[in-house]
């Protein structure tokens, strides 16, 4: 166990692992929504410092990427409340190999996102679709990722 731990940290960005570019300067939902226009998007509100988060994704993230790896679905993780230790957010997407896009929310950007999908708390999974529309991930805490997959699966045929 501490050699994966090892090998993790030795992990490098990659290329899948995309920084949306001036993602620390967008500051609403619909900024978001309009960079991702007729795209199905899984956007994971998560923070470095939310332990369930961490739990979910090390869980979670690499069976979802595989099973919609030929499906036309982007992941789109936006870090909250981390501002203040982009190292720690790099650091973290590499170790666990988070590839999909990535944004280190401001606080505006939080508290809109939030705000505007009515997410109560972190880790928060939001299904945009296609056609803009968006809703809360039905999987609950901890996650059932047959219920977000199925939720998923929906959203690519809007």
């Amino acid at each position: 166990m501490i050699n994966e731990i090892i090998e993790k940290n030795k992990k490098p960005l990659n290329d899948k692992m995309v920084f949306v570019d001036k993602g620390d300067q967008l500051k609403t939902f619909e900024e978001i929504i309009g960079q991702f226009k007729g795209k199905t998007v899984l956007i994971d509100m998560w923070g470095t410092w939310c332990a369930p988060c961490r739990k979910e994704i090390n869980e979670h993230s690499k069976a979802l990427h595989d099973y919609f790896k030929d499906k036309d679905i982007q992941f789109l993780y936006v870090a909250n409340h981390d501002s203040h230790n982009p190292e720690n957010w790099k650091k973290f997407i590499s170790y666990e190999s988070l590839e999909g896009f990535h944004i280190l929310a401001n606080e505006a950007l939080t508290k809109d996102i939030m705000t505007k999908t009515k997410g109560d708390g972190y880790p928060t999974y939001i299904v945009l679709s296609k056609d803009g529309s968006y809703e809360l991930s039905k999987a609950g805490y901890p996650m059932k990722r047959e219920v977000l997959i199925q939720q998923l699966e929906s959203a690519l045929i809007k």
